[in-house]
């Protein structure tokens, strides 16, 4: 059945506005999804999605709103619950941390990596995926600490009344960082 409705809405392309799928066993966020820039309002409650799919990130940057409208009470998403994690010492590699390095001179504006940066379009093209850590700030290349932050969604959006927090992933650099976090966030493992 939620395939056939997934059908239906991909069919519409970019003209796809809505899409429900409440009540449907569905286990993890479709991620057609992503081929539906247009979707303003999707409804996935009552199902078994424990977890958000990086596919569908494009739709849910609740930064830019692209997503208006996002049901999903009654999923396991939302269940908060702490697991002590193993505190792991970070052992990076050299391009870890040469890439530390160099991303955060240029944040800085470092003169001289600033001019040397032009000469080497390799290190270019790597440190270009780097990131910035969610607690600290600064950026990372390949290491990080999967989060999620649960904040109150923005008066603007059309919600359930009894939706008080929304997830929203988040990157940290280091265990040194994820054990200066906030209360609200939580590291993602598999259990």
């Amino acid at each position: 059945m939620a395939e056939r409705l997934l059908i239906r809405a991909l069919k519409g392309g970019k003209n796809t506005k809505i899409v429900i799928l409440n009540g449907k066993n569905i286990t993890k966020m479709p991620s057609v999804l992503e081929k539906l820039p247009g979707l303003k309002t999707l409804y996935l409650q009552n199902n078994q999605i424990s977890k958000v799919c990086p596919e569908i990130s494009n739709l849910t940057q609740f930064q830019d709103l692209k997503l208006r409208e996002f049901y999903c009470e009654g999923n396991p998403l939302f269940l908060k619950q702490p697991v002590s994690a193993i505190k792991q010492e970070d052992v990076w590699s050299l391009q870890e941390i040469t890439s530390r390095f160099i991303m955060n001179q240029l944040a800085e504006k470092n003169p001289f990596l600033m001019k040397a940066i032009k000469w080497y379009p390799q290190v270019r093209s790597i440190i270009s995926q780097g990131r910035k850590c969610a607690i600290c700030e600064k950026f990372f290349l390949t290491i990080w600490l999967e989060c999620v932050e649960f904040f109150p969604p923005s008066k603007n959006w059309k919600i359930s009344r009894n939706l008080q927090l929304v997830p929203l992933r988040i990157l940290i650099c280091s265990y040194k960082c994820f054990y200066q976090r906030n209360p609200n966030i939580f590291g993602i493992a598999q259990v």
